[in-house]
Order: structure tokens, then C-alpha cells, then sequence
């Protein structure tokens, strides 16, 4: 998905998990750099995607639940352990899949991929029937990312919905990050559960280490502006977060301080167990969410 008149463009990957690979943008020397943090190989996809899984679409649910087992509706149910250290189940069934072309459409200016895959039961884990359709935008605006699923059981369904895009960068800790408001609901480096994040105000991410999970306070739009001050280029994370929307999301710095990644996700973990955020969706339901990133240069 090109714009043919800035070279600017998005890569998706339809055949693996309808993944975001990169964005590519012009900075303050009209230089085109990539600013996703995505596989640029097929061996690297090999080799890294089952503990990176950079850019994967996250259903029908995100992050981990342990030992891969949950209840739903009086019945038992046992995941596949694909984090096997840690016996849970990690980012669930469609990370790797490949999704079928809908529909696509360019100029100039716009271009929109739509993609669809639909979920037949076959996984004794989670054997509920559901569809999933994407619309990738991409246009001088940035880029927005819509997902629509259907229940197509004949009866209810656990659902959970998320995103994994590692956002790159020349050195993390000079990085400026600022947040919405959020609580912070988990973290898997002992960082304090409480609604000061430590972002309120834009600030250098600095030695910060974070595998923490957060709830988006109020039911308005959340956003976590990057400010990369080497290329002069700031990114505007952006997620709709209204029941059954991105209502929280996830934020990992992995120990190479060259990425971050932000991932918009409708629960937190184990949402299949403890049914924050969870989703239980009818059949026929469809529900729909978004989410987006906007780039600008930065004032000198």
C-alpha cells in the first residue's frame, strides 16, 4: 500500500496472520525511514515469531492465559501450550494464519485493504465458529486498522480482540512517551499497580522496563504519543475504547531498547478466566473496533 506521491508506504502480510510488518515514512530530511519494527525475512519469521510475534493480529484472544485452560458456560476447555516455558497459551489461534483478500482499492493519496478469515471450531480448545473481517486504511491521515467479528455458533462464545505492533527506534531510552489517562492493571517487572502510569506528562522513556498491561480510563478515544527526536518524527497511537472496544492495552520494551511494542487489546490477561473485558458474544452479534497511528514531523 503505497502513496504515490510521498513513496510513503504500509506492508501487510495477508498470508501470515494479516500481520502490520511496516510503516515507512519521510522524516525532517525527507528521508524514508521505517518506523515498525516488523520480519524482514521468511527466516526470521521462523526463527523469532513464536516469542516476538511482531505485528500478529491477536484472536479470538490477546495476551496469555495459564496452562492454557478456562471455563466458559460450565465446560471445561484445554488450549494448545504454545509458550511452553511458562505452560500458557500465548496470543491464541490466528497469529499465523493466512487471511483470504476481500476487497482492495488505491490512489495517489488512500489505498484500503480489507481481509477476512473465518474460524471454523477446528481447534478442540476453542471449537466455536466465528468470522473475522480487517480494514487496513492507509492515507495522508496515517493509517487506521478496523476489525468486525461475527458469532457464527449457534450459541454464545468467549472473545477477546488485539493487536501487536513493535514500534522501532535508533535507542528506546531516548524516546518520549506520554499517556491518557490509564490504570495499571499488571506488570511482569514489579512496577506499581496504580493509576499514575509515570506518563502523564511527555518524558523520556529512559531505563524504563515494561511488560505492563493498563485499562484506558473514560470511554473516549486513548491515545500514547512517541516522540523520536533523532528523525524529528512523532507517532500518535490511537484506539477507540468503549465497551467491547480497545479498553486496555499492553506496553513491552524488550531487551534490545530499539523497540517498543503497544498493543491495543479489548481485555487483559486471562480474560477467558477472570471475564475482564471479556466479550461474550451472541450469535449473528458482530462487534467492531479500531484502532490507528498517526505520524507528523516535530517543530524545531
Amino acid at each position: 500500500m503505497i502513496n504515490g506521491l510521498t513513496e510513503e508506504y504500509l506492508e501487510v502480510l495477508p498470508d501470515f496472520g494479516a500481520g502490520l510488518n511496516d510503516l515507512v515514512v519521510k522524516n525532517e530530511k525527507d528521508q524514508l525511514i521505517s518506523v515498525i519494527d516488523g520480519y524482514r525475512s521468511e527466516a526470521e519469521i521462523i526463527n523469532d515469531h513464536d516469542t516476538a510475534f511482531k505485528g500478529s493480529k491477536l484472536s479470538p484472544f490477546p495476551n496469555r492465559i495459564p496452562d492454557g485452560v478456562y471455563e466458559f458456560n460450565g465446560k471445561r476447555y484445554q488450549l494448545p501450550i504454545n509458550e511452553v516455558g511458562a505452560n500458557n497459551n500465548l496470543h491464541a489461534l490466528l497469529h499465523n494464519q493466512p487471511f483470504g483478500i476481500l476487497d482492495q482499492e488505491e490512489t495517489d493519496t488512500r489505498a484500503v485493504l480489507k481481509l477476512g478469515y473465518d474460524y471454523k471450531g477446528k481447534d478442540q480448545g476453542y471449537p466455536f465458529d466465528y468470522s473475522l473481517k480487517l480494514t487496513y486504511t492507509f492515507s495522508t491521515e496515517g493509517i487506521s486498522i478496523n476489525t468486525q467479528i461475527e458469532n457464527l455458533s449457534d450459541t454464545s462464545i468467549p472473545m477477546g480482540d488485539g493487536w501487536h505492533p513493535y514500534f522501532k527506534f535508533e535507542d528506546l531510552n531516548k524516546v518520549h512517551m506520554q499517556m491518557g489517562s490509564a490504570y495499571r492493571l499488571s506488570s511482569n517487572f514489579g512496577n506499581k499497580l496504580n493509576g499514575q502510569h509515570g506518563f502523564e506528562q511527555s518524558r523520556a522513556i529512559d531505563q524504563d522496563t515494561l511488560d505492563d498491561c493498563f485499562r484506558v480510563n473514560g470511554e473516549e478515544n486513548f491515545s500514547i504519543l512517541l516522540e523520536d527526536r533523532n528523525n524529528r518524527i512523532a507517532l500518535k497511537i490511537w484506539q477507540e475504547s468503549a465497551k467491547n472496544e480497545y479498553k486496555y492495552f499492553q506496553i513491552y520494551t524488550p531487551p534490545s531498547r530499539r523497540s517498543i511494542a503497544i498493543e491495543p487489546v479489548t481485555c487483559p490477561p486471562n480474560a477467558f478466566n477472570t471475564e475482564e473485558g471479556l466479550i461474550k458474544l451472541e450469535p449473528k452479534q458482530v462487534v467492531s473496533m479500531t484502532f490507528g497511528i498517526k505520524y507528523k514531523l516535530l517543530n524545531n
